[in-house]
Order: C-alpha cells, then structure tokens, then sequence
C-alpha cells in the first residue's frame, strides 16, 4: 500500500566505496529534490549495518515500492546491491545485474564494445597475479603492444580513482601498483589517444533512449580525475560541446551504441575522446552517472529545459527488475 498516495521510494546512498562522498551527495539531492506531494523518501546508507538491516526488513514487509539508488563505485554499480535488490523483488533505478556488471568491468566493456564495432583504444589488461609475477615482463609487454604513451586505471572502479595518465616509462611500474591499490585483482591498460574529452549522456523514456547534449570537458591539468571532477573550479563543461555537426552525429550514435551493446537501462553516459583526426573513440560507460550539482547529466538535462526534479522523476519512472 503507498502512503497516502505517495510512492514509497528508498534512496540508496553512501556505501563503503571509495566514492562515498559522492553517493552521499546524489541520494542527499533526491531526497532533497523528489516532489514530495508524490513520493515518500527514506534514506538507507548500506556501508551501516543498521540501514542494510532495516531496507531488507522494509522490503519484506511491503513497506517500499522502489528503490532510488544513488550508490557510487564498489558494490552500488557493479551489479552487487542491483543482486541484492532482485532477491528483495524490489523494482531500482539504473541498470540490472549483468548491465551494471558489464560495465564496471572495463575490460568487459570494451569486449562488449568491440562485439558492437565501437572504436575503442588498444588495450591490455593486466592482472595483479601476473604483476606481482613478473612485473618486468608485463611491462615489457605493454610497451611492445602499446606504445610508449599509455594510460593506466583500475579495471574495476569508477569517478577515475586510481587514474594515471601518460606516466613516463620509469612511473609504469608505480601508476600499475597505484591502480591495483584501488582494484587488486586488474587494471587496464591502453594506448593514449590525445584529443578533446566528450562524454554523452542517454536518458530512456518508457524503455526507448535517448541520447542527450554532448559536453566536452577541458580540465587545467588536462587531467579529468576525481579532483577536477569535484573540487578544481577551473574545470570547464562545455554543453553543447562546440565540434561538428559530424562529430555530434558520432558521439550521439557511439552512446546510443554503447548502452545498448552492455545492456544498460534508465540512463548512462558514455565518455570518448575526439582525437586530432577527427576520429572518435570510446572509453567507458557509467551505468550510474553522478546525480550532484557539479555532475554533467544534470548539466544535459537543463540544456534541453529539464529542472532537475523532473530529471529525478523521469529516472525513477525507468526503474524496473531484471525480470520486468
């Protein structure tokens, strides 16, 4: 039964990855932002054993209708609560289990983006098993495959904790080690492709979707890491992105490309990297793109004259179970 008319919705936010502060600052603006008049809000942060308790006690007691789920990172997007929430029969924001998986496999990803012919940079993914083995040889094997300018992220992980890009040979071996601290079991490696930074954002409506506004992203560093994701006000988003018609064309259709290949659902966004030549390459795909005030699908959404409450209601309108 709702309440008094009002959909029920638990705001699933905070979590124990490393991109808590994040999470916290989505689910707090749904709380915040989801019209009242139709939706009674609770909060449940997982990372307290208190709240993950009491949302699968909810759930059995029919108190919960759907799930908003603003979790970031480890075990909020990489199909983990999404399990979670299929055994609790609980319809969720964002992708399903194998979608959200897929994803945050990056290695996964770009399998699944070379199944759909997306361009995507030549890549190595590199286990921690095989480091610790033999790091001189994995090295060695990278520069042969790879060049000499490459980039290094945790293969699992998101908000680009653990990135290094372009390190100078005599840093591989530490910008590996550094990834592996935030993912111990892989990193992925690939060749550096120097360009402007895109990213799209796809929004579904009654299951069709809909790729939204390009934002280019120019960062001072050149860098866009969770610092200038966060904190570097000097950090321009740009939307529409001012490129070519051509190039728009691309990126809107690598996107929509993109979310169907994984399987993603409700919404994502796409980044790429437009090089000098005019070619355009897919990096990775968020299942569960950031919802603060800072973050670029808001930033899409009011360039096509959405207020951010009908974003969030728009979003929950999409949730759904694997199996419905």
């Amino acid at each position: 039964m709702k309440a008094k008319g009002r959909t029920r919705v638990a705001v699933l936010l905070g979590g124990s990855s490393s991109e808590r502060a994040v999470s916290l600052v989505s689910g707090r603006m749904a709380l915040k932002y989801l019209p009242s008049d139709r939706f009674k809000t609770t909060p449940y942060d997982p990372a307290k054993t208190k709240d993950l308790v009491r949302l699968i006690k909810d759930a059995q007691a029919g108190k919960i209708d759907v799930v908003f789920n603003a979790l970031h990172g480890t075990h909020g997007e990489d199909g983990h609560v999404q399990g979670l929430l299929e055994i609790l029969g609980l319809p969720y924001t964002g992708s399903g289990v194998l979608a959200s998986a897929t994803a945050f496999d990056k290695s996964a990803a770009k399998e699944a983006y070379r199944r759909a012919r997306i361009p995507s940079p030549k890549g190595m993914k590199v286990t921690g098993e095989a480091f610790r083995r033999d790091p001189s040889g994995v090295l060695k094997k990278l520069h042969d495959q790879l060049g000499h300018a490459i980039v290094v992220k945790p293969n699992a992980s998101g908000s680009s904790v653990g990135l290094s890009v372009r390190p100078v040979r005599k840093a591989w071996k530490s910008a590996i080690a550094k990834a592996l601290r935030e993912d111990a079991h892989a990193c992925l490696v690939e060749a550096l492709i120097k360009g402007r930074e895109l990213t799209v954002p796809v929004l579904e409506k009654k299951g069709v979707p809909h790729a939204m506004p390009v934002i280019e992203i120019r960062t001072a560093s050149g860098l866009f890491d969770y610092q200038a994701k966060y904190h570097d006000k000097r950090t321009q988003e740009i939307c529409p992105a001012p490129i070519s018609r051509h190039a728009t064309r691309l990126a809107t259709r690598f996107a929509l490309k993109a979310h169907a290949a994984i399987g993603c659902r409700g919404y994502s966004r796409t980044d790429m990297i437009l090089d000098e030549r005019g070619r355009l390459w897919t990096l990775e795909t968020n299942t569960l793109p950031g919802l603060t005030p800072a973050s670029l699908l808001p930033k899409a959404a009011r360039e096509e004259g959405m207020e951010y409450p009908e974003l969030l209601v728009r979003i929950l309108a999409e949730a759904r179970s694997d199996d419905k």
